[in-house]
């Protein structure tokens, strides 16, 4: 088969299911467009919190941007070994609905027309190192372009089994957090520990996992006056990744809080 094939196979994968957490909801979020709050300080929607903002509006803004901030593993299990680099650009698509309080009260808008929209997407940059031929060390971080937020987070990577002769599969576990950065007013981090299994045939690996994460949110703002916000929850993801050479593609979809699709594009050396 030739390299271009299966990428375009990928990217064509990811164009669709990117575009389907949107599409689902497009009927719902147009019947019950939110008045939004208006402020030009940014060029696009950024998190401000208002005075009609309740705890339990905050405590699904908590668990659902939780969804959004975790780390996602986008690769297959096997460790990248020991002294060697995997340095890409990573995106993911989070549905969600943008006429709840939830996230119409804890935003604010550039015009009374500029909507959140039925998802948040924007890139970040992962890098990752073999500390050795068991254990992988990532990090990544983003800026939503525009706006007052960013993400940054870590992850370790740990094999407990690595496919082989006698192994059919490689299997891992992977505790990892995120964190908001940026906005004055709101603070919310994510904790997941991932437990993860692939199979390589040649350049293709296809894996599967499940996961236990959870979420805090604390209000720094002057407007409300909320207790910090809990979240925890159970997940699966499943993806598939392909190598050529040093270029490695990966897509992955995950059903947990929210529901996300996501890809990466990274080079190994």
């Amino acid at each position: 088969m030739k390299p271009l094939t299966p990428v375009a196979i990928i990217l064509t994968l990811v164009v669709v299911l990117a575009s389907t957490p949107a599409a689902a909801q497009q009927a719902a979020t147009s019947t019950a467009m939110p008045v939004l709050h208006v402020n030009d300080a940014y060029d696009t929607c950024f998190f401000d919190l208002h005075s009609e903002l309740t705890q339990a509006e905050f405590q699904t803004f908590t668990a659902e941007l939780g969804s959004i901030l975790r780390f996602r593993q986008l690769g297959d299990v096997a460790p990248i070994g020991k002294g060697r680099f995997d340095i890409g650009v990573h995106y993911a698509n989070t549905a969600i609905d943008d006429s709840k309080g939830a996230w119409n009260n804890t935003m604010s808008h550039p015009a009374s027309d500029h909507y959140l929209g039925q998802s948040i997407q924007f890139p970040r940059i992962v890098g990752r190192i073999g500390v050795s031929n068991r254990v992988d060390v990532g990090v990544w971080g983003g800026v939503a372009p525009g706006s007052n937020y960013g993400i940054v987070g870590g992850d370790v990577k740990i094999a407990l089994m690595t496919q082989g002769p006698t192994r059919p599969v490689s299997v891992a576990i992977r505790p990892n957090v995120s964190s908001l950065v940026g906005p004055q007013e709101v603070w919310v981090g994510n904790a997941s520990i991932d437990v993860s299994v692939s199979r390589t045939f040649g350049a293709w690996s296809p894996y599967l996992g499940v996961s236990t994460s959870a979420s805090l949110g604390i209000e720094h703002s002057k407007d409300v006056d909320l207790d910090p916000a809990t979240a925890h929850s159970g997940l699966a993801f499943a993806g598939l990744s392909y190598r050529w050479r040093t270029l490695v593609l990966s897509a992955e979809a995950e059903n947990g809080e929210l529901t996300s699709y996501a890809f990466r594009v990274s080079t190994r050396f």
